[in-house]
Parts: structure tokens; sequence; C-alpha cells
């Protein structure tokens, strides 16, 4: 039985194989990147982001499929209808979307630029960040830029590892698994992405210790915090096979 390395260890022995036999490392991370059968969204009644029983979605824009209450759905495009009525006429500091005195961008996403109360705001990063758990299946989202491998071999568990691209620039990317004994997403680690929206190398994301009762793989729901954007990246089995 092996403890677990330090990342350091642990990095430095990757290194040593990926120079010692290039080819060998290669066919393993390809083998690690390639994932099971994908949940199916063919059953779900408004498809992938189908919202849980309560919710709707926000739609800040057509394409924002966060989900939130219908009175947030109002309010949301209230503040649409009240856009011009909040910014500087003449702009400002931040150019023709400068919001007036007492007024913040909303940040539905990093484009998003009406401008709301601070508290809106706010409402709108909560609502992001819950937007995994307001899918009927979270697992059943498209697969987005991210890949994740897992890095097996160890007494207790296995490291989960992610690389890809199209995030928001400089934004938290959170990591979840879905599939397994859990009643909702099971946090897994966070990481952020480059001022270029990616996730560069091989970055760990977390030590998943494995558990009894998990009877298949699990899947592994990327959430970008800055968009509510939710999509998968794969599948590890980390959760029942030790050693």
């Amino acid at each position: 039985m092996r403890d677990t390395p330090s990342t350091y260890a642990r990095m430095a022995r990757f290194a040593r194989r990926a120079t010692a036999a290039p080819a060998a490392v290669a066919a393993l991370v390809t083998g690690l990147l390639a994932t099971g059968p994908q949940a199916s969204a063919a059953d779900l009644p408004y498809g992938p982001y189908s919202c849980v029983n309560g919710y709707v979605w926000r739609e800040a824009v057509p394409s924002d499929l966060v989900c939130v209450t219908p009175q947030i759905r109002s309010q949301t495009a209230t503040e649409n209808s009240l856009a011009a009525s909040r910014r500087e006429p003449d702009g400002g500091t931040y150019g023709p979307d400068t919001c007036k005195q007492g007024y913040v961008w909303r940040e539905t996403s990093p484009a998003d630029h009406v401008c709301v109360p601070p508290a809106a705001r706010d409402q709108a990063r909560a609502d992001n960040a819950n937007a995994p758990w307001r899918l009927v299946d979270p697992g059943a989202t498209p697969r987005g830029g991210v890949s994740v491998f897992t890095e097996y071999g160890y007494s207790t568990g296995a490291y989960l590892t992610a690389t890809g691209s199209g995030l928001s620039p400089n934004g938290t990317v959170s990591f979840y698994a879905v599939g397994i004994n859990t009643t909702g997403p099971f946090s897994l680690g966070q990481l952020t992405a480059d001022a270029a929206g990616r996730i560069q190398g091989y970055q760990t994301v977390g030590f998943i210790s494995c558990r009894s009762g998990v009877t298949q793989p699990a899947t592994v729901v990327v959430l970008d915090r800055k968009s509510g954007l939710v999509t998968t990246a794969g599948t590890t089995d980390a959760f029942r096979r030790c050693g």
C-alpha cells in the first residue's frame, strides 16, 4: 500500500516518464482522456439544460440557460428593458457602457454590461454558482472545451487532472462529479482559467478518495462560474477504484 504522494513528487515522476518514454506517455494520456458513454438528454423535457421544478431559464440573452426562479427571470427582462436609461448617455470611464451612479454591470457573463443595482449583480453571481444543482441532469449537458483524466495507482483513490479552453478569461472553474451515491453534484475542486480562457497543461483539480457503494464511473461536470455555463468533461472511475 502506498501513501498519497505530494504534488511535487507526482509531477516530477510524470516529467521523468515523459522524458524517458514520450510515446508510452502519449498513449497513456490518450487512454485516460477516453470517456465512457455520456448521459442522454433525449428524455429531458427541454433538452440538456432542463431546469428542475420551480426554475426557468434566466435568458439575460437568448443563449443564457442558467436556471433561476420565475421572479429573477422577470427581473432580468425588466433590467434589459431599462438598460439604456441606466447608462451614462455620453459614456465615461468604462466606455459607452459606463453606468450611472448607483449602478454596476450585471455580469451574468463577461459580456453582460447591462447596468443594475449592486444587489442584482450579486444575485447573478449566486445564480451562476448554483447552476449545476438546478438542472434535472447536469451530466447530460454537452461536452465542453475541457477534458479530464485520472491518474490511478494510489492506495486510497486517484488524482483528477484537467486541461482545455473555451472558458471565461481569468474565471473560476469548478468541477463536480455526478452519477455517484450523493444527493447532488459532488465537489471535486477548482481551477482558474488564464487571460485567454484556457487551462494550460494538465493541472490537478484534486484527489478523489474511493468510496464504497459506487458501482459506475462518475461523469465530471464543469461550471464556468463567470458565465454559469455547465458542460461535461469526461468520466472518472476513481470513486470505485482503489490501488
